[in-house]
Formats: C-alpha cells, sequence, structure tokens
C-alpha cells in the first residue's frame, strides 16, 4: 500500500529559512554517509530525531530540515515561555493572532476531536500538569482535584475566527500529541520542495516517508513490541505517508504498585483504560496521523475501528492488553508479522 504525501509548501516559514541562513547561530550537524543515505541525528522536541536523505548536497539540506524542526519546537512548545503556544495559554481568553502553521494543528486536532467524539482533546493540558506529566514531579491527583479540572477540559471551547484564536477561561491547549506529526509532515515537504528525492524521517518514533530506498525498494517500518521494547511485532513496507504509534509504554510513572501512563482521557480525567496498550496508525498526513494515534488509542478497539470503517482515509495496528494484534484490510497484503507471543487477526470493511 502506498499513500501519497500531499505537498503543500509553507512559503512564510521557507523563506524565513532562509533568510535566516547567513546568520543562523544553529550548530553545524554531524552527518553520517551510509551507501549514499545522508543521516543526522538530534535533540529537539524532548525526544531524539534521527533524518536520512539520499542527495549530492545532503549537508545543507539537512540543514535547513534542522532548522525548520528547531524553529516548530521554539513556537509550540509550552516549556518554552515566549513560545506562541505559551503566549496563547497566558492570552487567548481574549483572543489571540495566530500563525497559519498553528492554525493548521489547531483545525486538524478539532476535525480529529470530532471523529473520535472527543477522545482527542488538545486542551487537555491543564490535567497534563496536574498529574505532572508536564513537569516531571508526577503524582496522583485526588478525585476532587480531577473533577475540578475537567470543567476546564473541552474542544469545543476552542473557537476559531480565521486566524483568531479564542479560548474560554481556564481552558489551555497543549499541542504534545500533534506537533511532532505536523513537523515531520513539512519537514518533508520542504526536503521534497529542496529536489530530494528519497528521505526517512524519525522523530522519536513518528516516522515520515517519502521516495524510495537507495535499492529502489519501499522503507520498511518496524512496529516496537509495547510489552517488550526489545522485539517488534510486525514491520509494514511502505513509502509517501507517515506512520506513528501512541501507547501506554512510551511514557508513564508507578506509584502505590500502579502504573499512570501519560495518554488522559479527556472524558474521565484519568489514564485512558481502553484494554489497548498500542495504536499505530498509517495516513497520507503526519499531523493527522498523530493526533488520531493519540485519539484511537482513547477511544477503545471497537470505536477505533468504526472509525476506520467509517473514514477510510487511514490505516492501522492496534495491539490489545490480552495480546491480539488487529490489522487493518489495506495493510493484509504487505504487513510482516514478527512475533510468536500475539495472536494477530485482520479487520475487515
Amino acid at each position: 500500500m502506498l499513500i501519497k504525501v500531499k505537498r503543500i509548501l509553507i512559503i512564510s516559514v521557507i523563506i524565513s529559512l532562509i533568510l535566516m541562513s547567513s546568520c543562523s547561530s544553529h550548530p553545524s550537524l554531524y552527518i553520517t554517509d551510509n551507501n549514499g543515505m545522508k543521516t543526522t541525528s538530534f535533540m529537539a522536541m524532548d525526544t531524539i530525531m534521527s533524518f536520512s536523505i539520499i542527495d549530492r548536497n545532503a549537508g545543507k539540506k539537512l540543514q535547513k530540515a534542522y532548522e525548520m524542526v528547531i524553529a516548530f519546537d521554539e513556537a509550540f512548545s509550552t516549556h518554552i515561555q515566549d513560545s506562541e503556544a505559551a503566549q496563547i495559554n497566558n492570552k487567548a481568553v481574549n483572543g489571540v493572532l495566530i500563525s497559519d502553521e498553528l492554525l493548521e494543528q489547531i483545525q486538524t486536532a478539532i476535525k480529529v476531536s470530532k471523529m473520535t467524539d472527543g477522545a482527542f482533546d488538545i486542551t487537555v493540558f491543564p490535567l497534563v500538569k496536574l498529574w505532572g506529566f508536564y513537569d516531571g514531579n508526577y503524582t496522583v491527583p485526588i478525585e476532587n482535584s480531577v473533577f475540578e479540572t475537567l470543567n476546564q477540559i473541552g474542544y469545543e471551547k476552542i473557537r476559531l475566527e480565521k486566524n483568531m484564536l479564542y479560548l474560554e477561561k481556564g481552558t489551555q491547549i497543549d499541542l504534545g500529541a500533534i506537533a511532532k506529526g505536523y513537523t515531520g509532515q513539512k519537514t518533508a515537504e520542504l526536503l521534497m520542495d529542496f529536489k530530494v528525492s528519497s528521505g526517512i524521517l524519525s522523530l522519536g518514533g513518528n516516522m515520515q516517508l517519502f521516495g524510495l530506498k537507495p535499492d529502489g525498494s519501499l522503507w520498511n517500518i518496524a512496529i516496537q513490541d509495547p510489552k517488550d521494547e526489545s522485539k517488534t511485532i510486525g514491520i509494514i513496507p511502505s513509502t509517501d505517508c507517515s506512520i506513528i504509534t501512541s501507547g501506554s509504554y512510551q511514557r508513564y510513572f508507578e506509584q502505590g504498585g500502579y502504573i499512570y501512563h501519560h495518554i488522559l482521557d479527556p472524558h474521565t480525567g484519568y489514564p485512558a483504560d481502553s484494554g489497548l496498550v498500542s495504536v499505530t496508525v498509517i495516513a497520507d498526513d503526519g499531523t493527522y496521523a498523530d493526533a488520531l494515534s493519540t485519539g484511537l488509542f482513547v477511544t477503545g478497539l471497537e470505536k477505533a475501528i468504526e472509525i476506520w470503517k467509517e473514514y477510510q482515509d487511514f490505516e492501522a495496528v492496534f495491539v490489545t492488553e490480552d495480546n491480539y494484534i488487529y490489522i487493518t484490510e489495506g495493510l493484509k497484503d504487505i504487513f510482516i508479522t514478527e512475533s510468536e507471543y500475539y495472536q494477530y487477526e485482520y479487520v475487515n470493511k
């Protein structure tokens, strides 16, 4: 299955990157060469990223890609005091004029919120802070605190009027479940507009693919076993798409003998208890795939399959707590199973 990437050039971002190329304070990247594949790795968005492309002038183009990632990180991170996201959370009650880049993310976030009946919701930021996932001071909050915080949650509390964004009092947004997907998508588009023919971009496990490997074959993307991170459950050969996984094993803490993961259910205020341990989404657009992987994790398997059947614009792999792996029909002929620990099932339309 080949899923084509939509190439939408963000002119304002590319112009700004070109203008700052001569005076950039960003460090030069270390680039390795492996049979024609030029690769660089760096830290951004609180994760390790690795970009590999096929191009004669790979160094300069990877530098531009890196600068775009850093620019987006500085704009969309709530951890940076003067970021666009932080400014919105401080001022959007009275309305804030937002960038086109942020507008795209919020529009996609609202779309996925409606698709999943609010299982995906970027207004969970007050809950993220309450549980300590924002600053690392993890704690299980008292029930009354969770209940009170839920009053601030709900994508319906976001109002857009073109590029003007309004939030209800007490409502704040967190782009953590969508920004990496958006960044991967736009970085791939930037590289393709720089005439890069092929690349594989890893943004902390978010995979963005375009073109073919040096030998002309598809990229092989391994899906991690959520119950044993040293193993994989399967491989998806593909290109020109985003492959993004959300899982309860990625970030969590233990307290009182219980494990609490970071994917919070906007309806209950607690870590999602959906029967799933990981969801992988394959779609044309990284922003959409990133948001949807989180939303479907929260909905649980039955509702997630209903959404897949209704929209038919993505494929998915669901791993359940009781050791089943459900693979949607579009992947049936290409998915390569890799584990004897799970039972594999295919979902038909």
